[in-house]
C-alpha cells in the first residue's frame, strides 16, 4: 500500500479580482455558460507537493505580474491537453489558459517556482529526481503555468481555438496580485 501524506504543500500567484470579473462576464455573457462552471479563485499553481518540505513556511506576498493574454492558449486540463483530441471533450472537462514560454510571465512565474526548489532536499526527494524549471519531482511529470477558468460540464464549445481567438481579441493582459505557500495538513 502506498504511503498516504497528511500534508500538501501549494504555491501560487493570484489573479486579481477585477480580471477575474472580466472573465466571469466574458463566458457568460458571450457564451453562455453557467456562472456555476467558471473557477471562481482563478489562480495558477508554482508548485505543489503532497509531503512535508522541512524549512518552508505558509507565506503571502503582494506581487505585480502581469500576463499578456495574447501569450496564452486554451487547453484541455488533462495530460496532452495542449492539442485538439478526438477523446478529450471540452465540454466535459476542465479547460483553461496555459502561458506561453516565451511570455515575459513565464519568466516570473519561473522565478517564484525557483525559490522553492532549493528546499527539495534529498530526503525530501528519496529516490525522485529533483524538479526543475520543466520537471516536476512531484506530482504531474512535466511543469507547464496554467490557470484552470473552466469546470468540467461547462459545455464549451469543442472548438477551442474559436473560444481562444475571441479572448485574446477581447482581453489585453491579466494581472497576478498575490503569491501564496501554503502548507495544508491532513487529518
Amino acid at each position: 500500500m502506498a504511503k498516504q501524506h497528511k500534508t500538501t504543500v501549494w504555491a501560487q500567484v493570484f489573479l486579481c479580482e477585477e480580471d477575474r470579473n472580466r472573465i466571469r462576464n466574458f463566458f457568460a455573457i458571450k457564451h453562455g455558460i453557467a456562472t456555476r462552471f467558471i473557477v471562481k479563485n482563478m489562480h495558477i499553481t508554482v508548485y505543489h507537493a503532497r509531503r512535508p518540505i522541512p524549512g518552508l513556511a505558509d507565506t503571502e506576498q503582494t506581487i505585480h505580474l502581469a500576463l499578456p493574454v495574447a501569450e496564452t492558449r486554451f487547453m484541455v486540463m488533462a495530460p496532452g491537453g495542449e492539442n485538439p483530441r478526438h477523446d478529450l471533450e471540452p465540454a466535459g472537462r476542465k479547460v483553461g489558459i496555459r502561458v506561453q514560454k516565451k511570455s515575459a510571465a513565464y519568466e516570473s512565474i519561473q522565478g517564484l517556482r525557483a525559490r522553492l526548489l532549493p528546499f527539495e532536499t534529498d530526503i525530501v526527494l528519496g529516490k525522485r529526481r529533483p524538479s526543475t524549471r520543466v520537471r516536476n519531482a512531484f506530482g504531474a511529470r512535466h511543469f507547464q503555468p496554467h490557470m484552470t477558468l473552466l469546470r468540467a460540464g461547462s459545455g464549451i464549445d469543442r472548438n477551442l481555438r474559436t473560444v481562444g481567438t475571441d479572448f485574446r481579441e477581447t482581453f489585453d493582459s491579466f494581472r497576478f496580485e498575490r503569491f501564496s505557500v501554503e502548507i495544508v495538513q491532513r487529518k
